[in-house]
């Protein structure tokens, strides 16, 4: 298993920012940025979806008034997802242990202050919107940040893409349903739930007009 960056991103100067403006201002955030647009990609729960989760958090944060650890954040969001992709990924493991088996020896490998290695493993462990998450702020707008991302259109598209070699969209679509549905249930603060409101107004606009532009709902 290679953890280094993909060598595109290794041979170019040290970006200042993220794609989005995030500041690199620590080597170890250049490092794991770096390795993160390497490394993990996917249409659903990459490095992009990563970036969304850490800018999500800290807003959910800032607008609740909840005090964060910003490293603890930045690690977390770009780690919680590694167990879930491609050649990281092991069977039988459920994906945020998985994670956090590999976030471990990598952060510390690049420089992540050591004593802050605790949060960011509880911050992945409740991760998901099924996990209940840990005690610290971190953790508790780590979870919220990525159940809503998979509220709102991204959401939507994030949940197409992995329909895989499926015959059609039906597993899709009922899994948009039930986020619609389930989802908003399971956040923790208040920002959070009031952030999912417009998302699930999308969400359901969306089914409604699937069914309205297809021949009573068939899928091709």
């Amino acid at each position: 298993m290679a953890l280094a960056a993909g060598p595109a991103l290794a041979k170019n100067a040290a970006p200042a920012a993220t794609q989005t403006g995030i500041p690199l201002n620590a080597s170890w955030k250049q490092k794991l940025y770096a390795f993160a647009r390497g490394k993990l990609i996917h249409p659903a729960w990459g490095w992009s979806h990563s970036e969304r989760d850490f800018r999500l958090a800290s807003e959910i944060a800032a607008r609740g008034g909840l005090a964060v650890d910003k490293d603890v954040l930045f690690a977390a969001a770009f780690t919680h997802d590694i167990g879930a992709i491609g050649e990281f990924e092991k069977d039988g493991v459920d994906h945020a242990v998985r994670s956090i088996e590999i976030a471990e020896p990598l952060l510390r490998e690049m420089g992540f202050p050591v004593q802050k290695i605790p949060a960011v493993s509880e911050a992945i462990l409740g991760h998901m919107h099924d996990k209940v998450p840990g005690r610290r702020n971190e953790s508790v707008v780590l979870h919220d940040a990525d159940t809503v991302d998979f509220l709102g259109n991204v959401g939507i598209a994030r949940r197409l893409s992995v329909t895989g070699t499926s015959p059609d969209y039906a597993g899709g679509l009922a899994k948009i349903r039930e986020f619609a549905d389930k989802l908003p249930g399971r956040l923790v603060t208040a920002t959070a739930k009031r952030m999912a409101a417009p998302r699930v107004m999308e969400m359901r606009r969306f089914l409604f007009q699937i069914k309205a532009e297809t021949a009573n709902g068939q899928l091709p």
